[in-house]
């Protein structure tokens, strides 16, 4: 059974589906062009290509199919000449459905206010073919996402009474239609389901905006079903699919749930939401790694209101560490959330020609839903759900702050032993350099009396040599007198011999 499940989990139907409605999409492309009769089936492969992909939040692929969605539809509409009685309802509701869906695109690529005045264009239409006393019969979703789109555009105005009007409509449509019940549209309900808490968290009625919210993350959870614990496991579509609304959705829980004092539930809401970045970052690359140190941030600045300050050291420093706390990419990642009302807001509920109550009950077999029995159902759930994990969410706080307090403990005998060794340290490199300078304290005197010796002895030697050199000259002296003495002496001996000889020869001869 448990390999059945696996094996369940890793196929991906809808991956499928789509592979099978852009292959139709491209075969009919190449048709059409020489055969115009397959226009009709073309323009109806489109809508129905666009639809599934905004089943699944392909905004950014839906983009291109949808434009060429709406301007095929509008030329089929337009063929027959203007709106009137011989006008085909088939064509209106495919032209109507396909700029619903270019403006549900709007929206979901964050331009709400773009996807409000798209759904304003259709109103002309939709006057022009009620004075015809026609009713297009429009497919729940495509009404449903036509309700969102004037709910968000309400938002981004702050009008939150035409939100809250607006997103009780799509509520009541989902509901009656049983999608909410569909795994296909489970995305679908997530929205429907978001947008009402959004709205109502904009009219501050915040135990409702809860409510609606936990229906939405639980429609989640249903769709992700723990896949993305192991994303290694499954194709990188179905994984960035499964992850595409994971920051949002468990975001505003979080915020939400710390601004209704439900700090514990915010806090492990928060905790779960970057357990679950952190196993995709390696998978899904930069956009993770921003809503992963978006997280922390967040994480970082309720730690911090609760004077938990190392705890919040430790969350902002590991997102400084993934991605700059201060890049775009961070900073845009808070810019879609709804702020909470400053004053109560009540509202009227939509007249049926607004919430196209009329133009969808012709397609599908609707239920009487009671929006307020459902209301209550919801607080009671919600009551009930708050009950039962505000313990769980407790102990795991406390689990924290103590894993904080050990870490706490922790780094701080790290400081202790890494002071006591930088204190040994710092007094073995004293003592190294005590030695070192006693070493070169004695060098440099044997090194000076060395040079001390060695001046002595070539002082010595130049004494030596300066005396060797006086007696050479002394002894040179005293040869050169006593050389000059023989010669003396010699010249006196010769001078007596010449005197002896002048006087012999002077005497007579006897």
């Amino acid at each position: 059974m448990a390999q059945a499940k696996a094996r369940q989990q890793s196929q991906d139907p809808y991956g499928q589906e789509g592979k099978t409605l852009t292959s139709r999409v491209q075969r009919l492309r190449g048709w059409v062009g020489s055969d115009p009769s397959k226009l009709p089936e073309l323009a109806d492969a489109l809508v129905d290509l666009t639809a599934h992909r905004l089943l699944g939040h392909g905004y950014a692929a839906a983009a291109e199919d949808a434009q060429d969605s709406v301007r095929r539809a509008g030329e089929l509409l337009a063929a027959s000449g203007p709106i009137g009685p011989y006008t085909s309802i088939s064509d209106a509701a495919r032209y109507v459905t396909a700029v619903v869906h270019l403006a549900a695109i709007q929206a979901g690529m964050g331009m709400p206010d773009s996807a409000g005045r798209t759904i304003e264009l259709l109103e002309h239409i939709r006057e022009q073919l009620r004075e015809q006393r026609l009713e297009v019969p429009l497919r729940p979703e495509t009404v449903i996402w036509a309700l969102s789109c004037s709910a968000r555009a309400a938002l981004v105005v702050g009008d939150a009474a035409t939100a809250n009007a607006n997103a009780d409509a799509a509520i009541v449509r989902l509901a009656e239609s049983d999608l909410g019940d569909d795994p296909d549209t489970a995305y679908l309900a997530m929205d429907v389901n978001r947008l009402a808490s959004d709205s109502r968290w904009a009219a501050r009625r915040a135990e409702e905006a809860l409510s609606y919210l936990l229906t939405a993350k639980d429609h989640y959870d249903g769709v992700a079903a723990g896949r993305l614990n192991e994303p290694g496991r499954f194709s990188p579509a179905l994984v960035e699919r499964l992850a595409e609304p994971l920051f949002g959705l468990y975001r505003d829980m979080a915020d939400r749930l710390a601004a209704m004092g439900e700090v514990d539930l915010g806090l492990a809401t928060r905790r779960s939401m970057i357990e679950l970045l952190r196993g995709l970052t390696g998978r899904l690359g930069d956009p993770v790694r921003a809503q992963l140190a978006a997280a922390l941030a967040d994480l970082a600045s309720d730690l911090s209101q609760l004077d938990r300050l190392d705890e919040a050291d430790a969350a902002s420093a590991e997102a400084v560490a993934i991605m700059p706390a201060e890049s775009a990419a961070v900073q845009d990642l808070r810019s879609g959330a709804v702020p909470l009302g400053t004053q109560l807001i009540t509202w009227s509920p939509l007249p049926p020609t607004a919430s196209y109550a009329a133009t969808t009950a012709t397609s599908v077999n609707f239920k009487i839903v009671d929006l307020a029995a459902l209301q209550r159902a919801g607080r009671q759930r919600t009551a009930a759900w708050l009950a039962a994990e505000r313990p769980e969410a407790q102990r795991l706080e406390q689990h924290w702050m103590e894993q904080a307090r050990i870490e706490l403990a922790r780094r701080e005998a790290e400081r202790v032993q890494a002071d006591r060794a930088a204190a040994e340290q710092r007094a073995a490199e004293r003592a190294e350099a005590a030695e070192a300078e006693r070493v070169e304290a004695e060098q440099r005197a044997h090194a000076e009396e060395a040079e001390r010796l060695e001046r002595r002895r070539r002082r010595e030697e130049r004494m030596e040599a300066h005396r060797l050199e006086l007696e050479r000259r002394e002894a040179e002296r005293r040869e050169a007198e006593r050389l000059k003495a023989e010669q003396q002496e010699l010249e006196r001996l010769q001078a007596e011999i010449d005197e002896l000889e002048r006087r012999e020869g002077k005497s007579p001869p006897q």
